[in-house]
């Protein structure tokens, strides 16, 4: 049966079954190596970093630190998505990213809280995204 389903590997096989010599020598468990300690590098970092939309360089010494803290003046600033204007409404946003398979609900109609407004089709699953409060769709 060996032969017949591995007719390379199996006939070396039965061949060589009592020569050790013949296969790869058996793995040994090697003892645990204490690895040693990176080195911290001497300088110091200057980042930037954006908190809510505004940029800061920040300078990190090698204690971890923060020495130095001012705005950004040239770093270009994008805004994370759109933000609708006040009186617009309020988004819907998916708890995933994939295909919208089914609209429900239609412009100008009253929607109350939890009524399924879309259907998401995301991996072959159907996600239903629903209001999360009442009001008209726009």
């Amino acid at each position: 049966l060996t032969v017949a389903l591995f007719p390379q590997i199996g006939l070396k096989f039965l061949e060589n079954r009592h020569n050790p010599a013949a296969f790869e020598p058996v793995p040994q468990a090697e003892a645990a190596q204490p690895v040693a300690k990176a080195e911290k590098p001497a300088a110091s970092g200057i980042y930037t970093v954006e908190v809510e939309g505004k940029a800061f360089v920040v300078k990190v010494s090698d204690g971890g630190d923060i020495s130095q803290l001012t705005a950004a003046s040239s770093a270009p600033v994008q805004a994370a998505s759109p933000v609708a204007p006040a009186g617009a409404g309020t988004p819907v946003t998916a708890p995933l990213a994939g295909n919208i398979w089914k609209v429900i609900a239609t412009e100008g109609q009253s929607v109350a809280e939890g009524d399924v407004l879309l259907i998401l089709e995301a991996m072959k699953m159907e996600t239903e995204i629903r209001a999360a409060q009442a009001g008209t769709v726009r």
